[in-house]
């Protein structure tokens, strides 16, 4: 990981830092599921999900905030990754592979692409492997942070090969994965998710996170 940090990483943030630069602030759903808001957007990565589905997280959808004129940025369509009929009761956009989009309302979607805008947030999508299921990875770039979504993926190589991250998400599978290769994730923060509870990780510097516990995302000055 690099070594100079640009990049301030808070369970909590502090009521004393006052007016601040934009950051953003991701909360902790459950399994690959984070709100991640500036205070004005919100994107919701493999959310809504079917609570405690193949064993993992429970959580309540209905006590979920869900903020208006949302993007759900949704990495496949496994049940504990995606609910279409708990995404029907959100006001919210979706991407998703091409294989889940066409199960969506058009008009709820946007289409698919190497690289596709949502406000004023870039999200670059990359197709990696996870069974025979259609499978994104995703990078997003906001107010000059780059935040990297793996999803299910086993395969290392779209991970490895991204450069400069603020914050990479990554599956405990393949974060033992890139270690077995002797791979290196050029990122500030790893940050594990769809972890199960209580489930350590023996790597340095990465954030387990517990349902509920927030991070916020700010570029140094």
């Amino acid at each position: 990981m690099r070594g100079v940090p640009a990049l301030l990483l808070l369970l909590v943030a502090p009521a004393f830092l006052g007016a601040q630069p934009a950051r953003l602030t991701a909360t902790f759903i459950g399994n690959m599921a984070f709100a991640i808001s500036d205070g004005q957007r919100t994107i919701y990565t493999d959310f809504p999900y079917e609570s405690g589905s193949f064993g993992y997280m429970k959580y309540d959808f209905e006590t979920v905030p869900k903020a208006p004129g949302a993007l759900c940025l949704i990495t496949h369509g496994h049940r504990d990754h995606f609910d279409a009929a708990r995404f029907e009761k959100m006001d919210a956009k979706v991407i998703a592979p091409p294989e889940l989009a066409a199960t969506l309302p058009k008009d709820r979607v946007i289409p698919f692409a190497p690289k596709m805008t949502w406000s004023d947030v870039t999200i670059e999508a990359f197709k990696t492997p996870h069974g025979s299921i259609d499978h994104a990875s995703y990078l997003v770039t906001w107010h000059g942070m780059r935040l990297y979504f793996t999803g299910d993926t086993d395969g290392t190589e779209a991970l490895l090969a991204a450069r400069n991250l603020d914050a990479a998400f990554v599956s405990p599978w393949l974060l033992k994965k890139v270690q077995e290769e002797g791979g290196r994730i050029d990122a500030l923060r790893i940050v594990i998710y769809h972890h199960r509870t209580g489930e350590t990780v023996a790597f340095p510097k990465v954030w387990v996170p517990k349902q509920g516990e927030r991070l916020v995302l700010q570029p140094a000055k």
